[in-house]
């Protein structure tokens, strides 16, 4: 369960290299780099690189991928050298805002634009200090306030809910998708009526929420006006608590310490253990009476057991066969065992992205990934529930998320990060997900040390030397990193601009653990409002 975010393919070379070779790996396999003094290499591509240049490591980025004024690079020193791990790559040009997730609780109209409408110009409104102040004259056709602002809405189990003060009415609440907008048309919610203080407004089942577009506040006919406090998403019932888990990678710490570690979970809140299970030629569970055993003294503390697998691997098409095999170890286990002494479910943390590109060539990684979870469901049948971990940044994958669905019980999200506001955002997309599919989100949080980082960034060096080139090879661009800072008129250049370290605390909790036992409570209620919503799980928290 590692927390490395992006491939890493970067090697050291010779130094004095004057070209740059990308050669054939094998069949599927992605290109391997070198770079010598040699003008040939059989069977390969070759780039001249500038003369002088000392080449310390090349990083290919992804196909597709283009750098524009700045290049960031993340990794490590060893050795006195850089060795990169992954790297972004800011625009400079200014794009759409992507729309964030509706909060829950929050005032929405402190970030609400409004504006009105009506033939008859019958409408005032205001939108200031978080407060919508309308008054509506008479008049006999529709007229009132739109209300639009920076989100989509998710598929939480919320209401609409609103503080106000009206006089005359009833105002009508509406709200509109892509496609109602499209047709001047919107779905009603309720009415707003002089005398109430407040009102919680249901959300209509057809309204598609990833393409909110407005809310929309009717006049009524004759002579009124309102003052709306705040209108808010908030949870539609009181969340079902639900679980909290962690790993336990050792297994002597259940085998040689089942109970201390059922008293220190238990006094957690802990419900659902994810253990490694020893198994004998990877087919059959080796002591399948210790494990009954723990399993039931687990069950009698409240506490859930499920096994757990990880390995990059696995996911190879050579490898499944063997996983396969374990997923049916675990089932006969189940099938011999009475209920009290099963398993829960298995959990395979396979995280293929940790793969160099010549073993998994990145476009054939999320394929690869659904046909192991396509075997791994299919050997565990309908009686033993399947958990995969995936990483956060896969919820901007939907095509593979959809496609993973089918196949997966649930998912634990390795959403690493310490900011509230970045743990939710990251969060949403799976969760909405498991509403569409009917599965299961468990969103995971990491305790353990993470080794400092360094980050590098680059900028273009506008015909000032560069310490890194960028290569153009078949259409692909390569990063080559400079021993020395190198001037060349045609080379596309980058100079390095900063060198920062990162002490992982954007990412774990393990220097303030009891900030994150503080957290815990605020994000499985809110969380909660999902119906799909599994629990946290802490990576490391013991």
């Amino acid at each position: 369960m590692r927390t490395l975010l992006l491939p890493l393919l970067a090697m050291t070379l010779p130094a004095h290299a004057a070209w740059l070779h990308q050669c054939p790996a094998g069949a599927d396999a992605a290109p391997r780099y070198v770079a010598n003094d040699q003008a040939r290499m059989p069977g390969c591509t070759s780039v001249p690189l500038p003369a002088g240049a000392q080449v310390d490591a090349v990083y290919p980025l992804a196909p597709g991928e283009t750098p524009d004024d700045v290049i960031l690079l993340h990794g490590n020193v060893a050795d006195g050298r850089f060795a990169a791990s992954e790297h972004e790559l800011p625009s400079s040009k200014p794009g759409p805002e992507r729309p964030a997730p509706m909060p829950l609780h929050a005032n929405l109209l402190a970030r609400m634009r409004a504006r009105t409408f009506g033939v008859e110009e019958r409408v005032q409104a205001t939108l200031t200090d978080d407060r919508l102040r309308v008054t509506c004259r008479p008049g006999r056709h529709a007229a009132g306030v739109i209300l639009t602002g920076p989100w989509f809405m998710t598929r939480a189990n919320v209401v609409l809910a609103a503080a106000y003060a009206a006089q005359g009415g009833p105002f009508t609440w509406q709200v509109a998708d892509a496609a109602r907008q499209a047709r001047d048309d919107a779905f009603d919610l309720g009415a707003l009526v002089p005398g109430a203080k407040d009102a919680r407004l249901a959300l209509p089942p057809r309204l598609d929420r990833g393409n909110w577009r407005q809310f929309v506040l009717l006049c009524p006919a004759t002579q009124a006006a309102i003052d709306v406090a705040s209108l808010a998403l908030e949870p539609a019932a009181t969340p079902t608590a639900a679980p909290r888990a962690t790993w336990v990678w050792r297994p002597g710490d259940w085998i040689d310490g089942g109970p201390v570690l059922l008293d220190w979970a238990a006094s957690l809140g802990i419900r659902e253990l994810f253990v490694t299970v020893p198994l004998k030629d990877g087919t059959a569970v080796r002591a399948p009476d210790q494990l009954a055993a723990f399993v039931r003294q687990a069950g009698d503390k409240g506490i859930a057991v499920l096994s757990v697998d990880g390995d990059p691997h696995m996911v190879l098409a050579g490898e499944v066969p063997a996983a396969v095999k374990r997923v049916q170890a675990y089932a006969a286990y189940n099938a011999s065992q009475p209920p009290a002494a099963r398993l829960r479910g298995v959990q395979f943390d396979v995280e293929p992205y940790l793969l160099p590109d010549h073993v998994l060539p990145v476009d054939r990684r999320d394929a690869a990934y659904v046909d192991m979870a396509r075997a791994l469901k299919a050997a565990a049948g309908d009686g033993l529930r399947v958990e995969f971990v995936v990483p956060f940044w896969w919820g901007r994958n939907p095509a593979l998320l959809d496609a993973l669905a089918p196949h997966a019980d649930a998912l634990a999200v390795m959403d690493y990060r310490t900011d509230r506001d970045q743990i939710v955002d990251f969060a949403v997309p799976f969760l909405d997900w498991a509403a569409v599919h009917g599965r299961q989100v468990r969103i995971s949080l990491e305790a353990g040390s993470i080794e400092p980082d360094v980050q590098r960034r680059y900028v273009k060096a506008a015909g000032a030397p560069g310490d890194l080139q960028v290569v153009d090879v078949d259409g692909r661009q390569v990063l080559v990193l400079l021993r020395h800072p190198l001037a060349a008129k045609d080379a596309r250049l980058y100079r390095l601009q900063s060198t920062r370290a990162i002490d992982g605390s954007a990412t774990t909790f393990h220097n303030d653990k009891a900030a994150l036992l503080r957290l815990l409570p605020g994000l499985e209620a809110d969380f909660g409002a999902w119906e799909a919503f599994r629990g946290i799980a802490i990576h490391e928290l013991r």
